[in-house]
């Protein structure tokens, strides 16, 4: 008996053996790339969505550049900010890096690590052929023509990023429990519409024992509800101080404004801003700034929140997981009669839509830079940004291409103002001292008062040290330009019938002067300020 079942053994292992050859050599991917070059694109966006839209942008590239092999680097967000530094220390970064101005201590890495792409944006993306765009300049096939990208671009002039998609704030409702609680399915409309519900919320809550609040509640929705709030308040304000007439107020601009006495958080509007963000945050569970957003989510899909403020981005999350209807709507806004806001009421103010983001930056360190402009160039044409848009449920960030009806209500219609800052997250250190005092604002013993106390004794310092370190961060762009300069100088001289090198000396110099500017305009705003009390 044992003869005949070892060689049954042995013939099961044989067969296995064979199968697994076989599979390995007509099936499964190679342990090694044929393809000659490799490069990789790294962002934080894993929720369900992007990684689905860039795959399917992968896969139609490399049937276009069959040389060329693509790998997509998904980093959680919480690690981004260290994975993103060590690695571009170590000489390890991804060729193409995401990257926000918002992102805590990092203020420094464009400077250092990121290189310009403006030659390129200033020409049509090759990709573009045969489409309404094939003769546009690369920059201005996006929507906002990287509006976003320009304002916070470390050097005035020059362009680093290309983006891949549009976000905007929004509401999603719980329509169910909507019924439940009002028995109407009909959203609010205004504030005052949505202090009416915040006590029937309220209401119902204490008559059923159900632990159900108005908004699902958390640290990263409250920073994005009170940005919203604090940059419609502070319409009017922002107008006055936009000194350059350019309809927009840069982060730098608003903390040189504040040394020099043109705001401040006792000002009557910042004030409106932050008596409505109290108000919201009451109609949130307790606690909720000890949680991040998946707490939130998590609230809100338990049926536990009739609402959600949060980013389109979380959509395909929500919609995904969600068991009962969802309805996306705005932000109820302020109007003009509120007894909060409306002394200050300068129109409807953006929600967050208009802007492009889920900006890529190319890494200075990267074997094939050409390589990755090329992807760079694919993935914002139209062909490779419909590819995003209908495999991620997220909006497009390039013109011409047609948005699904299903998400539709994430774009925001041109009926608003913006001024291009919100007041709170202007610099790392500002941004830390607004959530380490946050608390006291929307706690059930905080109070506006409490709060503007705290924040004025902070910023000062806070500021100051934002302004220094703008002014390092344009140095270390600065300082090696004149070399650049030289070079092209040189470069003209040899070959006088290349027009592009008089063109990108201009271009240079003209962004060293802009630099210079703005440091020496800061520098003098610290000087004349003096040192903090």
């Amino acid at each position: 008996m044992n003869a005949p079942i070892r060689k049954l053994g042995l013939g099961l292992l044989a067969l296995g053996y064979v199968f697994v050859v076989y599979w390995v050599f007509t099936r499964s991917s190679p342990a090694v790339s044929s393809r000659p070059v490799t490069i990789r694109l790294a962002h934080w966006q894993i929720e369900k969505g992007p990684p689905d839209g860039i795959n399917a942008i992968i896969r139609r590239y490399e049937e276009l550049n069959p040389r060329v092999k693509v790998e997509q680097v998904l980093v959680p967000s919480r690690v981004y900010n260290q994975w993103l530094r060590t690695n571009l220390v170590g000489g390890t970064g991804a060729d193409l890096m995401e990257y926000g101005v918002w992102l805590d201590g990092t203020t420094d890495i464009p400077a250092r690590y990121f290189e310009p792409i403006t030659d390129a944006m200033l020409r049509p993306n090759p990709y573009d052929k045969g489409t309404p765009l094939e003769k546009v300049p690369w920059v201005q096939t996006f929507t906002d023509g990287l509006l976003n990208q320009r304002v916070n671009a470390p050097d005035p002039g020059q362009f680093y990023a290309a983006t891949l998609t549009e976000v905007s704030d929004r509401l999603f409702c719980n329509r169910d429990l909507l019924r439940a609680i009002t028995g109407s399915e009909q959203t609010p409309r205004t504030f005052a519409e949505l202090r009416v519900l915040f006590q029937q919320v309220t209401n119902y809550a204490a008559r059923t024992g159900r632990p159900i609040y108005s908004l699902a509640g958390a640290r990263d929705n409250a920073s994005w509800l009170i940005q919203f709030l604090m940059q419609g308040c502070m319409m009017q304000r922002s107008q006055r101080n936009d000194r350059h007439g350019i309809l927009a107020l840069y982060d730098w601009d608003a903390l040189g404004l504040y040394l020099d006495g043109h705001w401040s958080y006792r000002s009557p509007e910042a004030r409106a801003g932050l008596t409505l963000m109290r108000e919201v945050s009451l109609n949130m569970k307790p606690g909720f700034l000890q949680s991040l957003r998946d707490a939130a989510m998590q609230e809100f899909l338990r049926g536990d929140a009739v609402f959600i403020f949060t980013g389109t981005w979380d959509g395909p999350s929500l919609r995904s997981m969600a068991t009962f209807p969802i309805e996306v709507l705005r932000f109820p806004p302020p109007t003009k009669d509120d007894p909060v806001m409306g002394p200050y009421f300068y129109g409807a103010f953006a929600d967050g839509g208009g802007g492009t983001n889920m900006e890529f930056y190319l890494n200075k360190q990267s074997a094939h830079p050409q390589e990755a402009i090329d992807f760079m160039h694919f993935m914002t044409s139209v062909e490779g940004n419909q590819l995003f848009t209908d495999n991620s449920g997220w909006l497009p960030s390039v013109r011409e291409v047609k948005i699904p009806p299903d998400i539709v209500a994430y774009k925001t219609p041109l009926d608003c103002y913006s001024f291009g800052t919100a007041y709170v997250l202007m610099g790392s250190t500002v941004g830390a001292a607004i959530f380490r005092n946050l608390y006291l604002l929307t706690g059930s013993q905080g109070s506006v008062d409490r709060f503007v106390d705290a924040m004025e004794a902070d910023m000062p310092k806070a500021v100051r040290t934002d302004l220094l370190k703008e002014i390092t961060n344009r140095a270390i762009i600065v300082r090696p330009q004149d070399v650049r300069i030289m070079v092209i100088a040189a470069l003209s001289q040899r070959a006088p019938q290349d027009r592009s090198l008089p063109l990108a000396r201009e271009r240079l110099e003209s962004s060293q002067t802009q630099s210079e500017a703005l440091m020496l305009q800061m520098s003098r705003q610290l000087a004349v300020a003096g040192p903090a009390n």
